[in-house]
C-alpha cells in the first residue's frame, strides 16, 4: 500500500519538513474538492483532462498535483498521465470507507479554524467565531452545502468508529435505543445490523429528520427505527440506552453537564445504560486523535476533549454510575464510555 512518508534526515530538516506539512494537507483537501481521486480511479488521466473535467486552468492545477504525486497520493505515468494509488482510493467517492467527505470539511470549513489560534488564547472564544462571524453550528444551518459536507463528513468518519462500537458491545439486552445528536443514523445502523431485534430513535435537530429518514430507509431499516426532531439541551426521549456519539466534545462542562442531565431524566432510576463514544485524552500527552480533537474543538467550537476521569466526574455529577471506559481497537483513538443510572 502507498503511504505517505514520514519526515527524515537531522532534526532541522525534520522540523523544517514539519513546517511545511500544511501545503501537502492543502493540496489533498482541494483534490478532495475538486474530485481527482475520482477522475484517475480509471486512470491514467492527462493533466487538460482533469483540469477540464474540474474547470481549473491546467498549470495551476499542475502546481497542486505535484505535492500529491511526491507523496504518494497520486501515480504518475511515463507520459505525465495520472494513476490512482492506495492512498487516492481512499478519497474516491464510492469507496466503503472513503475519507473525501472528511478532507472536504477540512477544505471548506475546519482549515480556516487556525486562521488566528489567539483569538481563543486571549479570550477563550472560539476563533471560528471570529473568522464566519458564526457559531459552528450556527454557521452551518445557514450554508445547507456545508451543513451537507459536514454530516456526510461525520457519517464517513464515525462509520469505522460505528463498526467497532457494534462490534465491541453487545447490545442484545439493550433494549430500545436513542442516538441523541444520532445525524444520519450511522451509528444505529451498524447496531441494528448486527443486532436483528433491536429498534431505535434517531434524535437530532429538526433540518436534520428527513436525511436521517432518506438513509434509514436506505439501509432497509425504516421499520425498526423512527425520527424524532429536538433539541437535547431541551429535553431527550425516553430509553432503556441512550447513545451519544461525538456529542460532549462539542461543549463546554456546563452544557455538557445540561444535555447528560437531560438524559439522566429520560432514563429509570438504576436501568437506565449511556454509552458515550469519544476521543479520550491520554494521561501523558501523544500525537493521537484526542490531542488534534481537543485543538479542533478550542478553535472551533468551543468544546473539548476529555480524559477518562474526566468523563467520569461528569457522570457522577450527572446521576450516572460510571462504569467502564474501554478504547476500541479497530478505531484507534476512540473509546466507548459505559455508564449507569444511579
Amino acid at each position: 500500500m502507498t503511504t505517505i512518508p514520514s519526515p527524515s534526515g537531522t532534526p532541522v530538516d525534520r522540523l523544517i519538513q514539519e513546517s511545511w506539512g500544511f501545503v501537502t494537507d492543502r493540496a489533498l483537501q482541494t483534490a478532495a474538492e475538486l474530485g481527482i481521486p475520482d477522475l484517475v480511479a480509471a486512470g491514467p488521466v492527462g493533466l487538460d483532462e482533469l483540469a477540464r473535467a474540474t474547470d481549473t486552468l491546467p498549470q495551476p492545477l499542475l502546481r497542486v498535483l505535484r505535492p500529491l504525486v511526491a507523496v504518494g497520493a497520486l501515480g504518475l505515468d511515463g507520459r505525465g498521465r495520472y494513476l490512482p494509488t492506495a492512498t487516492s482510493a481512499l478519497l474516491e467517492s464510492d469507496h466503503p470507507d472513503t475519507l473525501r467527505p472528511w478532507f472536504r470539511l477540512m477544505y471548506r470549513v475546519t482549515f480556516r479554524m487556525f486562521d488566528d489560534p489567539m483569538v481563543s488564547l486571549r479570550t477563550g472564544r472560539p476563533a471560528f467565531e471570529e473568522r464566519f462571524q458564526n457559531t459552528y453550528f450556527g454557521h452551518m444551518a445557514a450554508h445547507p452545502e456545508d451543513n451537507e459536507v459536514f454530516h456526510t463528513a461525520m457519517a464517513s468518519f464515525t462509520r469505522r468508529t460505528a463498526r467497532a462500537v457494534a462490534t465491541a458491545h453487545d447490545f442484545g439486552d439493550a433494549g430500545h435505543l436513542v442516538d441523541v445528536g444520532g445525524g444520519l443514523g450511522t451509528l444505529v445502523t451498524e447496531i441494528l445490523t448486527r443486532t436483528p431485534g433491536a429498534s431505535a430513535t434517531v434524535f437530532d435537530l429538526p433540518h436534520m429528520a428527513d436525511p436521517a429518514r432518506e438513509a434509514l430507509a436506505a439501509a432497509g431499516l425504516a421499520d425498526r427505527t423512527e425520527v424524532v426532531p429536538g433539541d437535547f439541551f431541551t429535553a431527550v426521549p425516553a430509553a432503556d440506552t441512550l447513545l451519544l456519539s461525538w456529542i460532549l466534545h462539542d461543549w463546554d462542562d456546563e452544557r455538557s453537564l445540561a444535555i447528560l442531565r437531560n438524559c439522566r431524566a429520560a432514563q429509570k432510576e438504576g436501568k437506565g445504560r449511556l454509552l458515550i463514544v469519544e476521543a479520550v485524552l491520554p494521561e501523558r500527552p501523544t500525537t493521537d486523535l484526542a490531542t488534534a480533537l481537543d485543538l479542533v474543538m478550542l478553535f472551533g467550537l468551543g468544546g473539548r476533549e476529555r480524559s477518562g476521569a474526566e468523563y467520569a466526574a461528569l457522570l457522577d455529577e450527572a446521576g450516572y454510575r460510571h462504569l467502564r471506559t474501554v478504547p476500541l481497537a479497530a478505531a484507534p483513538g476512540m473509546h466507548l464510555v459505559e455508564a449507569r443510572t444511579r
